[in-house]
């Protein structure tokens, strides 16, 4: 196991920003286009009754001048690692949503089985851009078609569309931070 990433697993299982950890291997095969492709392991923790995958990632990002180098990797979640982005800065900024400063909130569509959007805010206006950008690639509806009402307080987005019915969504909290 000489990959960065096992690499990294190896000096700690633990998402670095919410804690999490990883306790599951499961032996995968990549879809690469109908390409063969060699089987690997990833990492899984455990949350919320799904399985969520655990990422090396870079402490200083590559695009800003971090080297592919084990003094340089930790483990995180797929979920902070995507929060994180490439911004070395906000992984404290992130800790501090785990520590309970304030709640990291999702979207859900009642509409399809309850289906939780891709995307995760912690103020009314990333709400409503998680909203819009599924109604947008959903509906094909032009941005200025539409209005959005966020209510953290109702836990509750309703989309207005010029014309027809109004598409409400439900906001969930994830994590008091």
């Amino acid at each position: 196991m000489t990959s960065l990433r096992y690499q990294t697993f190896k000096k700690s299982l633990v998402c670095k920003c919410c804690g999490i950890e990883g306790t599951i291997m499961l032996l995968e095969l990549p879809s690469n286009g109908g390409k063969v492709c060699v089987p690997h392991f990833n990492l899984y923790a455990e949350r919320e009754g799904g399985l969520v995958q655990m990422t090396k990632d870079h402490i200083k990002p590559k695009s800003k001048g971090g080297k592919d180098h084990i003094s340089n990797m930790q483990t995180m979640c797929a979920r902070c690692n995507e929060l994180k982005g490439n911004k070395p800065g906000k992984l404290k900024r992130l800790r501090e949503i785990q520590d309970g400063v304030q709640t990291i909130y999702t979207v859900v569509y009642g509409g399809i089985d309850d289906q939780v959007l891709d995307g995760f805010a912690t103020s009314d206006r990333g709400l409503a851009e998680i909203a819009r950008k599924w109604i947008m690639e959903t509906y094909m509806w032009y941005e200025d078609t539409f209005e959005v009402q966020v209510s953290i307080r109702l836990k509750a987005i309703r989309v207005i569309p010029d014309n027809g019915e109004p598409i409400k969504f439900a906001i969930k909290p994830i994590r008091r931070v």
